[in-house]
């Protein structure tokens, strides 16, 4: 009995210096990480200490105040934890979405971010970091009484909010529907989100194009107003979505995606991506110059 003994506390000291061996080598790597993304951060914002970007704020989930006026959201948090491996303190600018990009190549702030999705117009203004995926969606009134869907949308009229992905996505959509004969896409373009969805409520438009979590949050916070459309996320549009910054600093966007990187293995991009229930909406970081 002693001998048996002996023998499983031998295997579990074995165990244990193995778990603890696996555990503080994980550590060493994370801190490797930290210290190379670091490295990587450009001198004058490591001087100056603080890292600043631009969001409109109105994007729930992903960006928004909350009803204590506080910054909250998918892109707020994801942009902290970023920060907060650079060593640096994250600063938040509110913008319309239309005026990030050339916030970003003006040098008024550093980076801009609001699931901007990674697009051939917007790469000849600025460089991305992708951090997630876009899926786009619609809002409709309840009832949907005109019955506009996800996947079939030709015929009817949408409202878009200005420079965003969605206002691409329709624009393709509707020549699309030309194309095969059918009648094209109505679109109205509007400055943010509020008036989109209020045009929705007031019948000028039969739905907004938003992304498809956007349109869940929005028909929850309607009183019964609206509700998402049906056909799932709209069929082709889900793009790789970046954090932007200026062509020419490229060293800001290596730091950035080494910073994703760190967040991604300690678990902390999983845990922000599941409290906002964007789950399937993960991407690698990567460089899009």
């Amino acid at each position: 009995m002693l001998f048996i003994f002996g023998r499983w506390l031998s295997a579990a000291f074995v165990v244990g210096a193995l778990l603890h061996s696996v555990v503080g080598n994980l550590a060493i790597a994370q801190s490797e990480g930290v210290t190379a993304a670091r490295g990587l951060l450009p001198a004058d914002i490591k001087q100056r200490g603080v890292l600043k970007a631009a969001m409109p704020l109105d994007f729930e989930p992903y960006n928004f105040l909350d009803d204590k006026n506080q910054q909250v959201g998918f892109d707020v948090e994801i942009f902290t934890a970023v920060a907060d491996v650079l060593g640096v303190k994250p600063e938040i600018e509110r913008l319309g979405f239309a005026s990030i990009i050339p916030a970003v190549s003006g040098g008024r702030v550093d980076v801009g971010m609001s699931v901007m999705g990674i697009l051939e117009a917007r790469r000849k203004q600025v460089s991305f970091t992708r951090y997630a995926l876009l899926a786009n969606g619609l809002i409709v009134r309840k009832g949907n009484p005109t019955g506009i869907k996800n996947n079939d949308a030709c015929g009817h009229s949408i409202a878009v909010e200005k420079g965003t992905q969605p206002v691409f996505v329709w624009e393709d959509i509707s020549k699309k529907c030309e194309a095969s004969g059918k009648p094209a896409i109505q679109l109205s373009v509007f400055d943010g989100k509020g008036p989109q969805v209020l045009a929705v409520e007031a019948g000028r438009a039969e739905a907004a194009g938003v992304s498809y979590a956007t349109a869940i949050v929005a028909a929850k916070h309607s009183n019964g107003k609206l509700e998402p459309a049906p056909g799932g996320p709209v069929p082709g549009a889900t793009v790789d979505a970046g954090i932007a910054f200026k062509k020419d600093n490229l060293q800001l966007g290596k730091a950035i995606e080494a910073a994703l990187k760190v967040i991604i293995a300690d678990g902390r991009y999983a845990k922000i991506m599941n409290a906002w229930a964007l789950d399937g909406t993960a991407a690698d970081p990567a460089i899009f110059e």
